[in-house]
């Protein structure tokens, strides 16, 4: 007698909805998909960026709704309209007209900067600058300049107001940066100000989930070799421009970039640069633009070497794709998509994790000879959130640590004038319960001052600019700071880069009545 087949085994689901508590589940499940497809953000509980979920998982909460926000705090949570800040009256003087080339003094970028005055360790630094509103939700903390070098860059962008080149921003830091936040910011409002000429520096690959860059979409494929400043390392110190560098073998392998045209900036290109390196036994790859192959770079070469391979293009928002084709390892940095107009290329080198002594890790030379790859007229320093990881950090050794990035900058770009920018406040829970601010966060930003004035650049102090002591608390009550109480929400790195913008335009603006007879 045979015996019928076994039947497959399956999980009984109906529970589900047969019984009240499944409904009640299910209910929920459905509301909270619903949620995430209607076109309101404030009801999503999941970010269209991982960045904004990592605050809410560390604190199992999420950030205050708009509309449970007390009065005052709603009105804090509210950015400013872009017209009306451009036309803001920031400095204490009025407003110049525009510049003409005959009221703007002549200044050769090229020769290194002098310092006309010296600081020491032991040396008094002058009271802090007062700061002042420009409205009811924004503060302005006038940028320290205490050797003018700022001027250099100052200088390039009336020059770019007049109509003549661009004026270029390398903007290096932690997390905070690592989603283009902040810099995101600040780059709109300064194209907006003095012109659109591109988005900028994009890594070849994805480096951590909180990679992206705004208006330029990242796609990889393949198997990829991911070496980053933190780690993994590499051990020639060859991580390009922005501490990271991407290898493959893999011929299956290709990494793409696409201008998605959202907003008003930053929709079309006209200049391709792709940072790679030259080494030997180096394979070859494919450039291909908007689905044409454009041409295959050998990167075969009898000695490690960073390289630049230039293209142009017509003006468009162009796809570009990048494989490898055989012939060995190809090893890829990044690529710059620029506009052949005046205006502001804004380059944002954020990486999660990274601390300012980790810098020393580029090989000798390398990371000098990138930055000079990109021409900059500015070079910013925003790094202190991992450093404040340390309560016990002795300021001593901190100190030592950042002044030997400075010093190799000084003297490996010596023409290019350097901006520090301080770490935000952070808070911590007392025993009583109540937020209060991590007392390392004011000793990070005190010694940042003290190199800055010793070493020759201008400094932006973050924390005074927050609101000093206790401003994260604050700020967490009114929706700009995440619920990590260390990053700030998509509000929160909003308004930062506003009063960078803010303080960045004041300067500019006293040094051009300063130039007029």
């Amino acid at each position: 007698m045979s015996q019928e087949p076994p039947k497959p085994a399956h999980v009984d689901l109906t529970f589900l909805y047969q019984t009240k508590a499944g409904r009640t589940v299910g209910s929920f499940v459905l509301l909270a998909a619903l949620c995430q497809v209607l076109p309101y953000p404030a009801l999503r509980f999941v970010p269209d960026d991982a960045f904004d979920l990592l605050p809410r998982l560390l604190r199992w909460e999420v950030d205050p709704l708009p509309w449970s926000l007390q009065p005052s705090e709603a009105l804090a949570a509210t950015p400013v309209d872009d017209e009306t800040l451009l036309e803001l009256p920031v400095a204490s003087v009025d407003e110049p007209p525009t510049p003409r080339p005959s009221l703007v003094k002549s200044i050769d970028y090229r020769a290194p900067i002098v310092l006309q005055k010296t600081f020491t360790l032991d040396s008094p630094l002058p009271p802090m600058p007062s700061s002042r509103s420009l409205s009811p939700t924004l503060v302005l903390l006038p940028i320290e300049d205490p050797h003018a070098v700022m001027s250099r860059f100052y200088a390039s962008l009336a020059e770019t107001a007049g109509g003549k080149g661009q004026t270029r921003v390398l903007h290096y830091g932690d997390s905070l940066i690592t989603g283009d936040y902040i810099t995101q910011t600040i780059r709109r409002l300064m194209q907006k100000k003095f012109g659109d000429s591109g988005p900028g520096f994009v890594l070849a690959g994805k480096p951590s989930p909180w990679y992206r860059r705004n208006n330029v979409e990242v796609q990889v494929g393949g198997e990829w070799h991911t070496h980053r400043l933190t780690k993994p390392g590499i051990g020639d110190g060859a991580y390009g421009l922005g501490a990271v560098t991407f290898r493959t073998s893999d011929r299956e392998a290709f990494v793409s970039f696409e201008l998605p045209g959202r907003g008003e900036l930053n929709k079309t290109v006209t200049d391709l640069d792709i940072f790679h390196l030259a080494m030997p036994r180096g394979g070859r790859f494919e450039v291909s633009v908007d689905g044409e192959v454009l041409s295959t770079v050998d990167t075969e070469a009898s000695a490690i070497a960073g390289r630049v391979s230039h293209f142009d293009l017509s003006d468009g928002p162009h796809a570009i794709r990048l494989r490898p084709v055989g012939g060995g390892e190809v090893r890829l940095f990044g690529l710059a998509l620029e506009r052949d107009v005046p205006g502001i290329v804004y380059d944002s080198l954020g990486l999660d994790g990274t601390r300012a002594k980790l810098l020393e890790r580029f090989g000798a030379g390398h990371w000098e000879e990138q930055i000079r790859a990109r021409r900059p007229n500015l070079l910013v320093l925003h790094y202190g959130t991992n450093e404040g990881e340390a309560e016990g950090l002795a300021s001593k050794n901190y100190r030592d640590d950042l002044l030997a990035v400075v010093r190799r900058l000084r003297l490996g770009v010596p023409e290019v004038p350097c901006l520090l920018i301080g770490p935000m406040d952070r808070a911590d829970t007392d025993d009583s319960g109540k937020l209060v601010s991590r007392p390392v966060v004011q000793r990070i930003a005190d010694v940042q001052r003290r190199v800055a004035y010793m070493e020759g650049c201008a400094y932006f102090d973050t924390w005074r600019a927050m609101g000093g002591e206790g401003s994260m608390a604050r700020w967490y009550k009114s929706g700009l700071g995440g619920g990590d109480l260390t990053h700030p929400t998509r509000q929160g790195a909003e308004r930062l880069g506003v009063m960078i913008f803010t303080s960045l335009l004041d300067g500019y603006r006293r040094h051009l009545s300063a130039q007029v007879p």
